[in-house]
């Protein structure tokens, strides 16, 4: 059984940091292929909004049948959208191969993370692409990560290993938001909460600024609050 620990545990500035969404979604959208996507744990439908223009369908799947009716009624208006209740990834469940399987900040929230990983390579077509947005450097795991859930942050050489060992070639992978890992690293030594006041201004007031924020990360590529994974399957 694969466990997940809850992703409701976010700042709740980050519901409207809008500005942040968009780059993080201009970051991976030009790998995206035509056919139809996988995206596991939509939170409130803020990429499905995104993926639903490119792809033939978009499959959202969350393991609480709650957050699922919640996410079908935010997205009520999209056509080409289909919910499942899924623990893991259940390749019966899924129906078909995917082109496109879409992992934004879930990875983890997944203490199995390898037979996760296997399970998204059983149904990833042979010409389709996984894309993982997950949190960068170990050391910066603290107070926040344990209160969102997070069993782990992931490093370069770790997240290339775990993606190689069940199949798949990595074709990109990066580090994103570089003033992030500095936020976050002082929030580490602070002891800041997810929800503390302190935490809901500092997301508030860099989504204002990520349009100039967003450069540093040409200036210091070596360093980032995340990691942008694109690994397609192995020939």
């Amino acid at each position: 059984m694969t466990t997940v620990r809850s992703i409701e545990t976010m700042s709740r500035a980050m519901q409207h940091a809008h500005r942040y969404h968009a780059w993080v979604f201009s970051s991976f959208r030009a790998y995206l292929r035509p056919g139809a996507t996988l995206e596991v744990g939509s939170g409130h439908g803020r990429y499905t909004r995104l993926l639903a223009p490119l792809a033939e369908e978009v499959i959202v799947s969350d393991i609480d049948p709650v957050a699922v009716e919640s996410i079908r009624q935010e997205l009520a208006g999209l056509s080409n959208v289909r919910f499942l209740v899924m623990e893991g990834i259940v390749p019966e469940r899924v129906g078909r191969p995917v082109q496109n399987i879409v992992l934004v900040n879930i990875l983890e929230h997944i203490e199995k993370d390898a037979d996760f990983i296997a399970g998204c390579r059983k149904v990833l077509a042979p010409d389709g692409v996984l894309v993982i947005f997950a949190p960068a450097f170990p050391c910066l795991y603290g107070p926040m990560d344990a209160q969102a859930g997070h069993f782990r942050r992931y490093s370069r050489a770790g997240l290339r290993a775990l993606l190689e060992t069940q199949g798949l070639r990595v074709e990109r992978l990066r580090y994103f938001n570089a003033v992030g890992f500095f936020g976050w690293l002082v929030n580490k030594w602070l002891g800041s909460g997810v929800n503390a006041p302190l935490t809901n201004a500092q997301v508030s007031l860099y989504d204002k600024l990520v349009p100039m924020l967003k450069h540093v990360d040409h200036v210091l590529p070596f360093v980032g609050q995340s990691l942008l994974a694109v690994a397609l399957p192995s020939r």
